[in-house]
């Protein structure tokens, strides 16, 4: 379990560019990514009344997503997640599965009771909780472990169907969900944010009220998707 503040911003590409090179010089590349870049593809789960959705559009103070996430189109670390957030602060449980307990996950099928994923399964299918759309977008990431700060850059948000191939590989077909022009800031700390990482940041765009997901099904209703 793992708790912190995370701010997001849209921003334009220029912005990205003056503050990505000011970030440069006291953060950190992420260690995950070649030069702290790296794909992501999120496949979440909501029910029939799409509660995960409507949560926060309705002004919930807690709102909960479930979501399995891959990296580089890569099955060696696939993760199913379930994402709590109060206000600017978020808690996340995380498990590593494999691609027969994706499949499983997928089908709605029983989980063993001796897998780490077992009570993350059982909430999410009591809550009847069916795959929804997938979100695809790469990051550039920054970071400094020490004091717990992590600075990300997203771009290229693609909205797609929620199907296991979308997980990997090099996905096509998906559905801008914001201007390629655009770039969603994420400002991640535990305690405090620094003042230096303020200045870095400083004078950024629009403060975004909504989530990747929450834009990428509104997106994804459009096309029908």
């Amino acid at each position: 379990m793992a708790e912190r503040i995370e701010e997001k911003y849209i921003i334009s590409y220029a912005e990205y560019q003056r503050i990505s090179h000011s970030i440069k010089q006291v953060l950190v590349p992420d260690k995950n990514g070649k030069n702290g870049k790296y794909s992501i593809c999120s496949l979440y789960f909501d029910d029939v009344f799409n509660t995960a959705l409507r949560e926060k559009e309705d002004g919930n103070a807690v709102h909960i997503k479930f979501r399995i996430r891959t990296y580089n189109g890569e099955n060696k670390s696939i993760r199913l997640e379930r994402k709590t957030k109060r206000g600017i602060v978020t808690e996340k449980h995380s498990a590593l599965i494999d691609e027969a307990l994706l499949d499983a996950i997928l089908k709605g099928e029983s989980i063993p009771e001796d897998q780490e994923c077992f009570g993350l399964v059982s909430e999410m299918q009591a809550k009847g909780f069916k795959p929804a759309v997938t979100v695809k977008y790469d990051r550039e990431a920054y970071v400094m472990p020490q004091l717990g700060i992590r600075v990300t850059f997203d771009m290229n948000v693609d909205s797609l169907t929620p199907h296991k191939n979308t997980l990997f590989g090099e996905t096509i077909g998906g559905i801008p969900a914001i201007s390629r022009n655009s770039i969603i800031l994420e400002i991640k700390y535990t305690d405090r944010c620094p003042s230096f990482i303020r200045k870095c940041c400083q004078n950024t765009g629009m403060q975004l009220s909504v989530s990747k997901y929450a834009l990428c099904r509104h997106r994804g209703e459009d096309y029908n998707l």
